[in-house]
């Protein structure tokens, strides 16, 4: 029998009788007074004072370095270079990029001539960084900064509009795709190994001359406002690579008051050692451009043309295709955003206006087996094979696909996010955001069942948005509410702490626990040991996990090949912050309200969901302090120009 409860959490008015206060691990005085205070997602504590940029060592309190020319400088002037652990720092439109380990400037804006930066790639492999933008006359600009000196190794001047990819190819060469033209260059000395026309309409540009390099200038101009859709791709078996550019087409005829658009996806193939293009022509298919998928040498293209999508297979060498009727393609449900590899086929996930549809296709035979695709509600963002099928999760629900029939096993899709989901070896334990339930999943034959019969109803107007499968059962949480059930489906506590009347006090702590919550989507897919390749789909369900686990791949992938002395230090902490992402932790930091309007941050036990200790915030509306939700550990600003820091774990 199925018994249903509906319980009511205890509000817990927090007491600083009850708990104790968090000792100060260490105290530091600032020259100057302090401005604010952040960690960055590398894990680096910098601090801005009316003095001076400052970076203190999270576990002493040792002041690393202070560079004074920044005094002053506001917290949206200082952020981290990408996925790397580089310091970006904008002075009054100069900018500056900062080795955090040593403090030392490693690229000046003014200096190495570039008025406005455009992209920038922090590479590992070649020790440096490559920095896109334009010069003082406002053309197009390409310098190479080295890491090991911040000295500026070479610089490129040339119509090459804007960088769409660089690639490391060994540690002297760099494979930039741009554009206008691909190079291959020496990054040491910044001479060109080849150069050649990314498309032939390029070629016959160069050849006009002025007007030529005008219509340049204004195709760069374009590019530099919007998102323009051009992809890499490196062929896994050959040493070749295509060049993948979406175009936009207006139809001149129209019968309507808007102008009919069209896209199609143009594919460019060259010669990696050389750069010769390896196609007479370019491949051109209708609609946006999506995926690509090598299957043996040659091209699985999968496009976005909404309902008229159609995907092919082109030989490698001569663009012939194969699938479909007289080899014009197969039709699918929608435009294909994404797909998974499983067994010997990809199962689809495609999409047409707001409804998303899921269809198998069979590389082998080129044909899709399923009788009808299939239609989920929201966006795949996660994909796991099981017993008898492929378990998914989208933006709504989660359900079981069965790759052979095309059959949703579940009767009814389980109403849910990503983040209510969690496994173990044998279960997934997800938690149904329509009927409040616990529910718990068997991998092996995609069995459902309630794992409580308690509906857990949040206070404080919040829902949950988190949930942790632990060694002592199911932890579910929001910003302000606690719950957890044991293994057989029991409540053991539900608590719930008031939240501040200011709900600003709550942003670096969010910020914090949002880094927190980044790196372990990352390392999930790092411990696969497939860091790169990750990337793309870990992107997907969240940009900044995606960021991570790209930055971390490079590292990784460096160390083998006599790594730099930056590359190796940046990647033993971000392994170390890995590391310590993937431990399980007795304890949830929450942002509450104490007796005398006064607010603290707590160490909520998520064994006992009650709090074991605070650190007093007083009643100040904006304090400064800062989370590292990575390490456990708080820093806040006890004076003028003091701040302590204090771990929780």
């Amino acid at each position: 029998m199925n018994i249903k409860i509906t319980m009511t959490s205890m509000l817990i008015i927090f007491s600083s009788v009850c708990i104790s206060q968090v000792k100060e691990k260490w105290n530091t005085s600032l020259q100057g007074s302090a401005n604010w205070q952040q960690v960055t997602p590398a894990g680096h504590l910098l601090i801005g004072t009316s003095s001076a940029l400052t970076a203190v060592a999270p576990e002493t309190g040792k002041i690393q370095w202070e560079l004074t020319r920044f005094g002053g400088i506001t917290q949206d002037g200082v952020q981290q270079v990408g996925s790397s652990p580089l310091v970006s720092v904008n002075n009054n439109g100069d900018i500056f990029m900062i080795d955090p380990f040593s403090g030392e400037i490693k690229f000046d804006s003014q200096k190495a001539g570039i008025v406005e930066i455009l992209d920038d790639y922090v590479l590992y492999k070649t020790n440096g960084i490559l920095i896109a933008g334009k010069d003082a006359s406002n053309k197009p600009a390409m310098v190479f900064a080295n890491l090991a000196d911040g000295k500026i190794a070479w610089k490129l001047s040339d119509d090459y509009g804007r960088v769409v990819s660089v690639n490391e190819l060994n540690s002297n060469e760099l494979l930039i795709v741009t554009l206008f033209n691909n190079y291959k260059i020496n990054s040491k000395s910044g001479e060109i190994i080849w150069k050649n026309d990314v498309s032939e309409a390029n070629k016959q540009l160069e050849k006009l001359g002025a007007f030529g390099g005008l219509m340049k200038q204004v195709a760069t101009q374009q590019a530099e406002g919007m998102d323009f859709n051009v992809k890499f791709y490196k062929h896994p078996m050959m040493d070749v690579f295509y060049v993948g550019s979406e175009q936009k087409k207006e139809s001149s005829i129209s019968s309507s008051s808007s102008t009919p658009v069209t896209y199609s996806s143009v594919f460019y193939a060259y010669n990696m050692s050389d750069g010769a293009r390896l196609w007479e022509k370019p491949l051109e298919v209708n609609g946006r451009l999506s995926q690509l998928y090598f299957h043996g040498r040659d091209l699985v293209i999968l496009p976005d043309d909404g309902s008229n999508t159609k995907i092919n297979l082109y030989n490698h060498k001569n663009q012939e295709s194969s699938w479909g009727k007289k080899g014009r393609g197969i039709k699918v449900k929608g435009g294909i955003y994404d797909y998974v590899a499983v067994g010997n086929g990809l199962l689809l996930i495609s999409k047409n206006g707001d409804r998303n549809y899921l269809t198998f296709l069979d590389l082998n035979l080129g044909i899709l087996t399923f009788e009808k695709p299939v239609k989920i509600d929201g966006e795949v963002v996660r994909t796991e094979k099981i017993g008898n099928g492929v378990f998914f999760v989208t933006t709504e629900e989660a359900n079981v696909l069965n790759t052979s029939s095309g059959e949703l096993l579940l009767d009814s899709s389980i109403p849910t996010s990503p983040s209510l989901v969690g496994s173990i070896e044998d279960k997934f334990f997800i938690f149904d955001t329509k009927n409040d339930k616990l529910k718990v999943l068997n991998k092996a034959n995609s069995s459902v069942s309630d794992l409580s019969g308690v509906e857990l109803k949040f206070e404080g107007k919040e829902s949950p948005t988190g949930l942790e499968v632990r060694d002592n059962g199911i932890f579910i949480h929001s910003d302000q509410n606690v719950a957890l059930f044991d293994l057989s489906g029991s409540l053991t506590y539900q608590n719930y702490y008031e939240a501040p009347r200011e709900p600003g006090l709550k942003r670096a702590l969010l910020y914090a626990q949002a880094v927190r919550a980044a790196y372990i989507g990352a390392s999930a897919y790092a411990a696969s040991g497939a860091y790169q390749s990750a990337a793309p789909q870990v992107k997907q369900e969240d940009a900044l996990a995606g960021a991570m686990v790209e930055g971390i791949g490079q590292a990784y992938g460096e160390l083998g090949d006599a790594a730099s002395d930056f590359a190796k230090k940046s990647f033993k902490q971000a392994s170390a912050r890995f590391k310590a992402s993937t431990q399980a932790r007795d304890f949830m930091v929450i942002l509450s309200k104490q007796e005398g309007n006064k607010n603290a941050l707590l160490k909520v036990n998520k064994n006992t969901g009650k709090a074991d200790a605070y650190i007093d915030l007083g009643k100040e509306k904006k304090p400064n302090y800062a989370v590292d939700d990575v390490t456990g550990q708080v820093f806040y600003q006890t004076g003028s120009s003091t701040i302590a820091g204090y771990q929780l774990d």
